[in-house]
């Protein structure tokens, strides 16, 4: 049988799809491309914004002129949250996953049969099937689900539910696999991974760097490299513990929001700019080259022009490698979607695009700084003109070549050095040594 899966959104609708076609592959089935015909295409679904859930119904509705015979599946997120049985055979949330290829068979055994037992929402951490096995040269490993902050505009702790963490040795189960596979550099994700251990028993004291700790030990791993932070997590004994690890990747992607106090209190957001400042300055106490990008939120309600004015002097002021912008969207069952003084539309993307400009700016500022330096990058891929494209521990994207002819290219999933040279649009262009 021919399947197809795909997923919209974060890295952890990603891990679980590559779970779910592993598993099918190690049942016999054929994981086709989701543009291919196929018997069934499944579809992670996201609901992080309006305009992700309009892709979601765009590709599932897609799906079904492919071929009108396929069985086609939605999941996740903004299946959890809305009635999306009108688009698809089957349509489930965020829990049962681990039974969707059993779902799947029988509803090709039965004709599209739609009968199923309702599936309970569990308390605890939901194995899937099998390993997530990317067809990149980084894997996503995910040790949780769901989240407990309750932020203002976020939909999708209601569509997650609580934090639940995964067992320490099933984490490091399927590193090992996936280091037996060939993977060198493993991402932590999950929902909140700021939150794992916590839902743990009290005297187990386990909490997400000692995940960390206890991948850097396994043989095989060369990057470790961690998904979203919050600054509570960032102590100093956070930091001083991951400074005497040998795998773990300086690179700190923080969930800032905005750089303006009042919206940061109407986000029910736990930080604020001074708290953000001070944990920026103990990572780079720590990793003085580190890394920091940032998720900003434009146009959130009440948000003036002097609020995002503060948030433009303080990304320049942090010096972010990067900022990952989303514009507001008003998600129904949030605070903020009914929350006064809505920013129109123009202003949102106004804002947007001088974001993502300012962006573009903090990333060639912080190339031009390593000039001149030799960093590591892993390989993933060569690009049309035969460039090495990659990326540092420190997450800067690289394309590289040779500075002689006739030098062996290295093969996808080396780590190999580069002299950074420049900068050529997003990426920072360097030498092979």
């Amino acid at each position: 049988m021919r399947i197809a899966v795909s997923s919209l959104g974060c890295k952890t609708n990603q891990y679980e799809m590559d779970a779910l076609a592993e598993d099918f592959r190690r049942r016999g089935h054929d994981v086709v491309n989701e543009n291919d015909i196929a018997d069934v295409y499944v579809l992670n679904t996201c609901t992080v914004t309006a305009e992700a859930e309009r892709k979601s119904r765009q590709l599932l509705r897609r799906f079904r002129r492919q071929n009108e015979k396929a069985l086609v599946v939605a999941t996740g997120c903004y299946s959890e949250r809305s009635d999306l049985s009108y688009l698809a055979d089957i349509a489930i949330g965020t829990t049962g996953r681990d039974r969707l290829p059993q779902m799947i068979l029988a509803m090709i055994e039965k004709d599209h049969d739609k009968s199923f037992d309702a599936i309970p929402v569990t308390p605890s951490y939901e194995e899937l099937g099998a390993p997530a096995v990317p067809l990149e040269t980084r894997a996503f490993l995910k040790i949780q689900d769901g989240c407990d902050n309750r932020c203002s505009y976020c939909a999708i702790c209601i569509a997650r539910g609580p934090a639940r963490s995964r067992p320490l040795d099933n984490i490091l189960r399927e590193a090992l696999e996936l280091a037996s596979l060939g993977f060198k550099e493993l991402v932590l994700t999950g929902t909140n991974i700021n939150a794992y251990g916590h839902d743990f028993e009290a005297d187990s004291k386990i909490e997400l760097i000692h995940v960390v700790e206890a991948l850097d030990n396994l043989q095989g791993i060369e990057r470790i490299r961690l998904g979203s932070l919050e600054s509570p997590t960032i102590t100093p004994l956070f930091l001083d513990r991951l400074s005497s690890l040998n795998h773990f990747c300086p690179s700190f992607h923080l969930s800032l929001q905005s750089g303006s106090d009042p919206i940061l209190k109407r986000m029910a957001r736990r930080d604020t700019t001074e708290s953000f400042r001070k944990t920026v300055a103990l990572i780079r106490d720590s990793f003085p080259d580190a890394g920091i990008t940032a998720d900003l939120i434009v146009g959130f309600p009440g948000e003036s022009d002097e609020d995002f004015q503060k948030t433009l002097a303080f990304c320049d002021e942090i010096a972010f490698l990067r900022l990952h912008v989303f514009r507001f969207s008003a998600r129904p069952g949030t605070r903020a979607a009914t929350m006064p003084a809505q920013v129109p539309g123009d202003v949102v993307q106004l804002r947007s695009e001088i974001l993502r400009k300012k962006s573009d700016a903090l990333f060639q500022n912080a190339v031009r700084r390593h000039v001149g330096q030799v960093l590591n990058i892993l390989v993933e891929q060569y690009d049309k003109d035969g460039f090495i494209l990659g990326y540092t521990p420190e997450y800067i994207h690289v394309k590289a070549k040779p500075e002689t002819p006739h030098m062996p290219m290295p093969a996808r999933g080396d780590i190999i050095p580069v002299k950074i040279k420049g900068l050529d649009q997003d990426f920072a262009t360097a030498a092979l040594l």
